[in-house]
């Protein structure tokens, strides 16, 4: 008991100052007195040491939090529920005159979704992403603005009017679109602190989408996918984020085909692409062994290397990432892959035909007389060129004729 009161009766240590290294000249003093003092003593420098460890680990490491986090030390990610908020009360009395403007912008945006009340959850999720990954793509701004763009490219105001964003700009207007909609969703962000991206709830379950991973491409390679899927990408808190372990959205999965072999990839494969899916998830009959994934994987890379080898009419598509998951159904493999473009729009949105006739013509006549070339260099006319010395072109003759 004497010892008890003792410990008890010692006096708070000062706050430790937050100098880098201190932590080491702290162990050092407690060390000593352990050594020279009492047993009493050397209790309470070693409950204080333990104590002031935590508080600077705390420090380097602060507690996980949603907003108000700084992703790669510009962009922070901030709350938009005031915008949220006035939109489902109608009341914007609060709303600075900035947020009034993102929220006429938000409002406009919608329409364009075509967003129906009688829509469920999920249709309205995917149709933001459709949304975003296509219409974001083009900064509309006039030259005047587009100073002012970099300013705003964490938030929905700078996403919405200038189309110029950072992932942070994506992840909080997707979750802006979806709070305004009764839809839960949160804004992730990785342990490094260089990413983030939204959790969605459809029907009780959480689900991640990267819309920032899929802008330009919206062929759903980042939408609705599980904690195990991402997690190949990338690192999070799990204590602090909810889990993410249902297929039951994901665009992949509802695209799910069932082959007997892994021989059958090939066919199943082109079948999602005549078929304008921006990605497939491929089931088999047999169980998978490692021999059968790396035929798969193999079919996979082939078909990749034949249709960047060449322009197919109609075919504007290619195999993007692959990897294996589990079915939750039934615990067997199935093989994930992601095809090339989908729904996307390019450079020539909002031209009239005869402006895009204008612009073929002045491309076709500015690169005209370019030989095409083979993946050999083979011209072809048969005649492989190169560089020689200085500026000279040396055409040197293949096999059947004799160089010069």
């Amino acid at each position: 008991m004497e010892t008890y009161e003792t410990v008890k009766e010692v006096p708070e240590a000062p706050a430790p100052k937050k100098k880098r290294g201190a932590w080491k000249a702290v162990v050092a003093a407690v060390l000593i007195a352990g050594v020279a003092g009492s047993t009493t003593v050397s209790v309470f420098n070693l409950v204080t040491l333990k104590s002031y460890i935590a508080k600077v680990e705390k420090e380097k490491n602060p507690e996980t939090t949603e907003d108000y986090v700084k992703i790669a030390e510009n962009y922070e990610i901030k709350p938009t529920t005031n915008i949220s908020d006035a939109y489902i009360s109608g009341d914007t009395s609060k709303l600075s005159d900035k947020e009034k403007e993102t929220l006429d912008l938000a409002k406009s945006a919608l329409k364009e979704m075509k967003i129906k009340d009688d829509m469920s959850d999920f249709d309205k999720e995917k149709a933001v992403y459709d949304w975003m990954t296509s219409s974001l793509q083009q900064d509309q701004g006039a030259l005047t603005v587009i100073p002012n763009t970099q300013e705003d490219c964490d938030n929905p105001y700078g996403v919405l009017k200038y189309h110029n964003a950072v992932c942070v700009g994506y992840a909080t207007t997707f979750r802006m679109f979806m709070q305004m909609m009764g839809i839960d969703c949160m804004v992730e962000h990785n342990t490094d602190k260089y990413h983030s991206w939204d959790l969605v709830k459809l029907d009780g379950d959480w689900y991640i989408t990267d819309i920032y991973s899929d802008a330009g491409t919206g062929n759903y390679a980042h939408f609705n996918l599980t904690d195990n899927m991402f997690g190949q990408e990338q690192q999070w808190d799990h204590d602090y984020f909810p889990a993410a372990d249902s297929l039951k959205y994901n665009m992949a999965y509802r695209n799910k085909k069932t082959v007997d072999t892994v021989y059958d990839l090939a066919k199943a494969l082109r079948e999602a692409m005549d078929e304008k899916l921006g990605c497939v998830m491929v089931g088999f009959k047999q169980d998978i062994k490692d021999e059968d994934a790396q035929i798969a994987t193999a079919i996979a890379s082939s078909i990749d290397n034949i249709l960047m080898s060449q322009t197919y009419e109609n075919m504007p598509y290619s195999v993007g990432s692959y990897n294996w998951v589990k079915d939750p159904d039934n615990g067997k493999y199935l093989f994930n892959v992601a095809i090339g473009q989908y729904n996307t729009t390019n450079g020539s949105e909002g031209l009239t035909e005869k402006q895009q006739e204008k612009v073929d013509k002045l491309v076709q006549k500015a690169f005209d007389g370019l030989k095409p070339v083979d993946s050999n260099g083979m011209g072809m006319t048969g005649e492989k060129e190169k560089i020689g010395e200085g500026n000279e072109t040396v055409t040197e003759k293949d096999s059947s004729g004799s160089g010069e």
